[in-house]
């Protein structure tokens, strides 16, 4: 499915339903045990745009980058985990595993 220049496939709406959890989590004052709300929905805010702006990504090594930046929000800070996610997706593009 095309909307503007992004291609969404049916393991994209998996993520799409997520954030729209996030938002709703957030919006609703939910509680989400260990993790920050905020730091979640940006991380998954930007696994979306790399997603849908790059549909030739091989999923299984996509799906574990983004496990393990999930599970870091729980030890890290923002800028950090943005920083691996961009560094660990720029070398696993350099080298042909995405």
């Amino acid at each position: 499915m095309y909307i503007g220049p992004f291609y969404f496939d049916t393991k994209e709406i998996f993520l799409i339903l997520a954030v729209i959890l996030l938002i709703l989590s957030y919006f609703f004052g939910w509680s989400l045990w260990w993790f920050d709300k905020r730091t979640l929905l940006t991380i998954l805010i930007i696994i979306v745009i790399t997603k849908g702006l790059l549909p030739s990504i091989h999923n299984e090594a996509f799906f574990i980058l983004g496990i393990v930046t999930v599970f870091l929000s729980l030890y890290l800070p923002i800028f950090q985990l943005i920083l691996f996610y961009f560094i660990s997706f720029i070398l696993f593009r350099l080298l042909k595993v995405i």
